[in-house]
């Protein structure tokens, strides 16, 4: 599951994903449009975003489907601004509205029996008659050839768009630069992705599709140590050789007597980080003291797992990574000694996986922290649009009339409602109630306002905004007309939140592996053109796809550039998941029958030795050998898990390092290339492709064993490519125009691989 947000600032291409939320969150407008309700307590499933300029696009946030959408031909205005001679006063601008909209629906995966459905809406966007010609062209061609109208349409069969594909341009909302954006799923949908973790038992697991940070449940009055019970002196795990982790600070024996525990477990960059909160009567999470950071941990899981988990290292790095083992390996070691802040002053280590102690293990998969779940059904009139949810109102509470006036305009709403501890918590609220989109029932729902006293007393008020919510809506004219209310999601916690997924789905594996690529011929050293066609990599994917994913998510390759890194090489090494086994079958090598097999070439039979190990195996049986090596050719998981320990033994992940900018590589490229002749027999051509080094070093490092060394590396020039390529699949990386600006979501020199 790949998702981004729905602008991609320059300025957040390095950015951490809290960064990012943070920066979208600045571009939201806190004085109208607030979720998940707004002046009034009327229900508001979305929000409204001001780009940071006007020509910066509003992308798909996700590859999806698209249901209906609207051209306006201009920008509208709300009947009461016209004026007998069609002047606009400045108030009479900031009636001003745009209706374009886009409405994608998206099916993915975040795990191997997890299917999420959702959808998307940009409302707003820029009317075709303010759009310039530049704006145009970048638009999709449903979009960008369709007639302009006031009608909704809905998008012919299979129409799809890509994510980051440009959707639109911000168009006009009271009279500035607005797009209403919202996510939502249909009743049915929600409940298969929705999980409530207040129904998981004490001691009781979360969800097998796991993602993101691990959460583990402490109840109260658990005793907690000093020291970690394998920790050699001084205080430090012998990793062997001479060589020892040391970031295992001593800390205080205790008990976490009366308070139950949260903590939040993220390993990334490199990194351990837990962070504990205390469990309050009503279950509601308070941060206990500062997080405990560990670093190296996270790069060091290869060996802290042989150090403690001697019987079966892959289980004990299950254990390491997860808090329990998922995966089809076994330890006899019931042991997962971690430290913990188990008070406000003080941390100790508790073995998070002892049976004694109860504990639960979770992950984000499970919406384990904040999540709230709130249905129209709670309120007092489930018929209309007004949000009579206690526990909102009772979060929100009454803002204060600032000025006096003995009403709450949107003002003093959006500044009490935009409070840190109350915007935080609203952000992690999903809410059921109806669409302000559905125009079939708007008598119904704005009953309350048109009672005496009420905004829309006066019929000669009530028909202005009828016409004016007619003139946006649409859900009659989509296949959700028949679903009243949906699960509405704040959208940018709900896009951070799923950006730790990377579970990929079968559209997007398929499209790592390239359409179109340069390789290099061994013999010759003649880069020619090549290409895979999508059948045959629909094919290729799918025979290996669900133990792939699982295998990424073990050894910690998780974020999208550690994903680049790892599938440029895999799908290099194995001939575009075509062959598991090295060309020549060892003929002419000392290694013979124990050639290079898996997606990473395992080699040498001490390596396959180690591997066997690795997973618990007792290696004195000669025969079995031959069985259990012959196996990591044949079976996709010991294909996909010989790589993993490759990558983790290897600590690939810390070679691969942050994301760095791509660099331009000029080459020669043969069009008509004789694989009987070895050789060109037409014109060479020279065009400039992408590079990054951060792929060269791990190429290096796949190929040569060492990131470092200078001898000349194999398969380069397709590594380079395969990697640009599955860098445009997975990341937020934007390609340079003809103009040079960064405005692409894929390369001009490659063709993604669709059907």
């Amino acid at each position: 599951m790949l998702i981004s947000y729905p602008l991609l600032s320059a300025s957040q291409r390095n950015a951490s994903e809290q960064a990012r939320l943070q920066h979208m969150l600045n571009q939201t407008r806190s004085d109208e449009g607030i979720y998940p309700v707004t002046v009034g307590n009327r229900w508001h499933g979305g929000i409204h975003l001001e780009p940071e300029s006007e020509n910066e696009p509003i992308r798909a946030i996700a590859d999806g489907e698209v249901i209906a959408y609207r051209v306006a031909a201009d920008v509208e205005t709300y009947a009461q601004a016209q004026d007998s001679v069609g002047a606009r006063s400045p108030q009479q601008e900031q009636d001003r509205f745009d209706t374009s909209f886009v409405l994608l629906k998206h099916t993915t995966n975040s795990g191997e029996n997890t299917r999420v459905v959702f959808y998307s809406l940009y409302m707003h966007l820029r009317s075709r008659g303010q759009l310039t010609a530049a704006q145009l062209a970048q638009l999709p061609a449903f979009l960008r050839n369709s007639t302009p109208g006031p009608n909704a349409v809905s998008a012919p069969a299979n129409t799809r768009v890509w994510r980051k594909e440009v959707l639109g341009f911000a168009g006009v909302l009271y009279g500035q630069r607005r797009v209403h954006f919202e996510i939502f799923a249909t009743d049915s949908d929600f409940s298969e992705f929705w999980r409530d973790r207040t129904t998981i038992a004490q001691g009781g697991h979360g969800s097998d599709d796991v993602f993101g940070d691990m959460h583990f449940i402490i109840p109260a009055d658990r005793t907690f140590a000093a020291r970690h019970p394998q920790a050699v002196a001084p205080h430090r795990i012998n990793l062997g050789g001479n060589v020892f982790y040391n970031h295992l600070p001593v800390g205080q024996a205790g008990q976490n007597t009366g308070q139950a525990l949260h903590v939040v477990v993220n390993l990334s960059e490199g990194r351990r980080t837990a962070t504990t909160f205390r469990v309050l009567a009503d279950g509601r999470r308070e941060q206990l003291g500062q997080p405990v950071v560990q670093d190296d941990y996270e790069h060091e899981l290869y060996r802290l797992a042989s150090a403690l988990y001697v019987g079966c290292v892959s289980a004990g790095f299950e254990y390491l990574r997860f808090g329990r083992v998922l995966g089809p390996d076994r330890t006899t070691r019931t042991e997962n000694w971690q430290l913990i802040r188990y008070s406000d002053t003080a941390m100790g280590y508790i073995n998070l996986a002892a049976a004694a102690n109860n504990v639960s293990v979770l992950s984000d998969a499970d919406f384990a922290l904040h999540w709230q779940r709130l249905d129209e059904g709670q309120t007092a009139r489930t018929s209309d649009g007004i949000c009579d949810v206690p526990t909102l109102l009772n979060l929100i509470g009454q803002p204060p009339d600032t000025n006096n006036d003995g009403e709450i305009d949107k003002n003093e709403f959006a500044n009490h409602a935009s409070r840190e501890d109350i915007a935080e918590t609203l952000r992690f609220l999903i809410c059921k109630h109806p669409s302000e989109w559905d125009a079939s029932d708007l008598a119904t729902r704005y009953a309350r306002q048109r009672e005496a006293g009420g905004p829309l007393q006066e019929q000669s008020d009530w028909d202005q905004f009828e016409a004016h919510v007619n003139r946006m809506a649409f859900w009659s004219q989509t296949p959700l007309a028949t679903d009243r209310s949906t699960w509405h999601f704040h959208p940018l916690q709900f896009i951070h939140h799923y950006r730790k997924c990377l579970w990929l789905n079968e559209s997007e594996a398929v499209q790592c592996l390239p359409r179109s690529f340069v390789a290099e011929d061994h013999r010759s050293r003649t880069i020619y053109r090549s290409t895979i066609g999508y059948g045959t990599a629909r094919t290729r994917i799918n025979n290996i796809l669900a133990d792939l994913n699982k295998m990424m998510r073990k050894h910690a390759i998780t974020s999208t550039h550690r994903i680049s890194c790892f599938l440029a090489n895999a799908i290099v090494e194995s001939q575009y998941l075509n062959q598991y086994y090295e060309g020549g079958r060892g003929a002419g090598h000392t290694y013979a029958d124990w050639y290079g097999r898996g997606i990473i070439q395992l080699t040498h039979m001490d390596g396959y030795l180690r591997y066997f190990e690795w997973r618990g195996r007792q290696i004195n049986n000669a025969q079995q050998n031959i069985v259990w090596r012959d196996a990591v050719e044949t079976n996709n998981y010991d294909r996909t898990e010989s790589a993993g320990y490759w990558w983790s033994k290897n600590r690939a992940n810390r070679t691969c390092g942050s994301p760095q900018p791509n660099v331009q590589w000029s080459i020669s490229i043969c069009n008509n290339f004789d694989f009987r002749q070895h050789r060109c027999t037409s014109a060479m051509v020279t065009e400039t492709h992408l590079s990054n080094p951060a792929l060269d070093l791990v190429g290096r490092h796949v190929n040569t064993g060492s990131p470092t060394t200078t001898n000349r590396m194999n398969g380069l020039p397709e590594r380079r490519d395969v990697f640009t390529n599955v860098q445009a699949v997975v990341t937020d990386t934007l390609y340079p125009d003809a103009q040079g600006t960064d405005s692409l979501a894929f390369p001009s020199f490659m063709t993604r691989q669709i059907r």
